[in-house]
């Protein structure tokens, strides 16, 4: 019986990070690599920073921004004992987050942060693991999606309603980028934005001015409707409502992401400006998301981003002979090289492309 191997290919771009009145650098090189299921990979092979100063960067934290699988994907430094200078916080495995700290004394040795990260790995628990996984590398405890170029922010407030979130969002700023509360487009970022976030709160959706009209009210998006009626509504974009919403039970006007212990984590439900009275059910406003991005923002470079493809099979054709002969076999993948092996559990390919054709078969 012959195997199919799956290959990974990992993208890395180049950004150039701006902090305080200096520049520095951060820079990658494009690679393809091979990914084995249930191994570990470096999300980088080369990383690089260049500061003049050596004193604006102290602590890196790395995200599984996009495809993050909770449970099976993790992050780590590889061999720590060879880091003296660095200590790493606690896998984060809510958020998908990794930190790593530099501790020695004096100015930053930037040596020390980039072996380090080269030294960052992913794995996953799952055999059958699939699909994409992108990194962020970032010089702030924010997390940031390259899809949007955009960046989050979490703000504790228990108990805060909708309008004063509001407010204070649209006084934040973040490297020159002016807050409002999120507006969410597309599941890779609800996932970055609710799932992922270190906590439920407010985001600009409302339908407080034609009831069962769902529209962002905040940032770019200001204006576009999401959602129209209730429970069994329609979105002529996108929505992420939790099960059984919006329910509109009271006088509920404005959009929130659902505690993690409610229904679907990161999902959305429809609240008062104050809240639900009933905590018991956790939809008690913990706080609220300020997203930063809008069009003709200058670029930010306070962060690079690096993707891992993971290939899978999409296809196979099987082949059968009667008496002695040859056997051509064939497989398509999602992308890179089709690998054929003798045994299961890998070792050495036996071939490589699409159609594998056989040896002369006696039986």
């Amino acid at each position: 019986m012959l195997f199919l191997k799956k290959n990974i290919f990992l993208t890395y771009f180049i950004l150039l990070l701006f902090s305080f009145n200096s520049w520095a650098q951060i820079s990658t090189t494009t690679v393809h690599q091979f990914y084995c299921p249930l191994t570990e990979i470096g999300i980088v092979e080369d990383f690089s920073i260049t500061d003049p100063t050596n004193t604006l960067i102290s602590t890196l934290y790395i995200q599984i921004s996009t495809g993050y699988i909770n449970g099976k994907d993790l992050l780590s430094l590889n061999n720590p004992g060879s880091h003296p200078n660095i200590s790493v916080d606690p896998f984060n495995s809510s958020q998908g987050k990794l930190t790593l700290h530099w501790t020695g004394s004096g100015v930053t040795n930037y040596a020390d942060l980039i072996a380090a990260v080269k030294s960052v790995v992913f794995q996953s628990s799952d055999p059958n693991v699939s699909g994409t996984r992108t990194f962020s590398i970032t010089i702030d405890e924010i997390s940031y999606l390259a899809l949007t170029d955009h960046y989050y922010e979490y703000f504790p407030d228990i108990g805060i309603t909708w309008t004063a979130a509001n407010g204070k969002a649209d006084i934040k700023s973040y490297w020159g980028r002016q807050g409002y509360l999120a507006t969410i487009t597309s599941y890779e970022e609800a996932v970055l934005v609710g799932k992922q976030a270190p906590g439920a709160g407010w985001i600009g959706g409302s339908d407080a001015e034609t009831e069962g009209v769902w529209k962002w009210v905040t940032g770019p998006e200001n204006g576009t409707i999401f959602w129209n009626g209730a429970v069994s509504g329609s979105s002529p974009n996108f929505a992420f409502w939790n099960t059984g919403e919006p329910n509109q039970s009271g006088d509920e006007d404005y959009a929130h992401i659902t505690a993690a212990n409610v229904g679907i984590q990161g999902s959305w439900n429809d609240l008062s400006n104050e809240g639900a009275a009933n905590n018991n059910y956790g939809y008690q406003p913990q706080g609220y998301i300020v997203e930063y991005g809008k069009p003709g923002d200058l670029p930010l470079s306070t962060s690079v981003s690096t993707e891992i493809t993971i290939a899978k099979i999409t296809s196979t054709t099987p082949n059968s002979n009667c008496g002695p002969g040859t056997v051509t076999l064939s497989a398509t993948s999602s992308t890179g090289t089709v690998l054929w092996f003798i045994q299961p559990n890998g070792g050495s390919p036996i071939h490589t492309g699409n159609d594998y054709t056989t040896n002369l078969l006696a039986t």
